[in-house]
């Protein structure tokens, strides 16, 4: 019959996933028995590792675009030490994630880093290392000098071991490329006290106490029994200290900051309406950005569907099988005109339609894939 209409089955593959994409998907299955969690999809997903300071621990893993052809990207949150790990949080140390490819399994990586994890467990890096110092590795927080009693440890620091002995002095760690020490630095030494001739102040104000023999001259010519007498009349020592000028000029200060406060609260009073009126907008606020992040999630999933239904690659795999459907149903046309189960006018009328049909889709699908292989693309 071939012969005698020029027709011929189409013998290529049609209708199956190309090898790439039969790997991703099989990549990705293998990530989701790990417990990974999608959040974009063939793009991102996130692995939740508990860790013993309570902090759990994420592992994101970023697939790149020509994916499983290049290796993905595994990135740790919070910021950790760890020698896998380096100053971008990128796990760097993982031997069959450096030597991943397209035959390797992303699902036994992940599980290779979360072993790792458990038996040595990273340290997360406090957050004035972050915010002011260089991270320390692990060798280098364990030589960090102990610390005086009274501060506190951050995870991943033990107590000093000398509680009742000086501790050894010891250099503190550098960094390469900084000469600040990962520890912070001490504090200042106290002021050493003032003598008795000077006059204390107190710190947490402007006032300093009198001296009492300058301040109460007429205590000199007193004797002992006047000054017993004067000791035990407490009006008269009120009526004394009620005199001194720093004293009234205290109790004028204290009043004038009693005022303030009252002013202050008071105006505080009338803003709560509006502080009120504003935490309800953020309230709703926050329920508008819930919704339309909850669209935004499915519509990006919509557009994931749409881009592989009407990828070039998925069209092209279709329009074959079209031809070659197209094809198979002329072939059994002219089996039945042979077998003189149609006459000829029939024949004619369904034969050149669906040969038509054929020829048409067979055009289109070359047509696609010139256009493809214009651009660069290969499918």
């Amino acid at each position: 019959m071939n012969r005698l209409f020029g027709g011929g089955k189409n013998k290529a593959n049609s209708g199956s996933a190309t090898n790439l994409q039969v790997q991703k998907s099989r990549q990705i299955e293998s990530l989701r028995k790990v417990g990974a969690i999608e959040i974009l999809r063939d793009v991102e997903y996130r692995v939740i590792v508990p860790h013993n300071s309570g902090t759990n621990l994420t592992i994101q893993i970023t697939l790149p675009p020509q994916f499983p052809g290049e290796k993905p990207t595994l990135t740790i949150q919070p910021a950790v030490n760890h020698p896998w790990v380096d100053a971008q949080m990128k796990v760097v140390g993982c031997s069959s994630l450096n030597n991943f490819s397209m035959h390797s399994d992303l699902g036994q990586t992940v599980h290779s880093v979360l072993d790792e994890f458990q038996k040595s467990p990273p340290v997360i890096v406090p957050q004035h290392y972050i915010l002011g110092f260089n991270r320390p590795t692990i060798s280098q927080t364990a030589a960090l000098p102990p610390q005086a009693p009274g501060i506190p440890s951050f995870p991943g620091h033990h107590p000093p071991p000398y509680p009742n002995s000086q501790p050894p002095v010891m250099p503190p760690p550098s960094f390469p490329g900084n000469q600040m020490s990962a520890v912070p630095p001490p504090l200042p030494p106290r002021r050493p006290p003032m003598p008795a001739s000077e006059p204390v102040t107190d710190s947490s104000s402007t006032f300093a106490v009198p001296n009492i023999l300058k301040e109460f001259p007429m205590l000199n010519d007193l004797k002992i029994f006047e000054l017993q007498e004067l000791a035990e009349n407490e009006d008269g020592i009120h009526e004394m200290v009620q005199k001194v000028p720093d004293l009234i000029n205290f109790i004028q200060k204290r009043e004038d900051l009693s005022s303030t406060c009252v002013q202050l609260a008071q105006s505080n009073l009338l803003m709560k309406p509006r502080i009120e009126s504003l935490k309800n907008d953020v309230i709703e606020k926050k329920y508008e950005l819930g919704s339309l992040k909850a669209d935004f999630e499915q519509h990006c999933q919509k557009h994931m569907k749409l881009s592989e239904q009407y990828h070039p690659s998925n069209i092209q795999t279709n329009l074959k099988v079209a031809v070659m459907e197209a094809d198979e149903e002329s072939e059994n046309i002219a089996e039945k005109f042979l077998e003189k189960d149609i006459d000829v006018d029939e024949f004619m009328k369904k034969f050149m339609e669906k040969r038509t049909l054929c020829y048409l889709r067979r055009a289109k699908e070359e047509k696609l894939n010139h256009i493809a292989l214009s651009q660069g693309h290969r499918y």
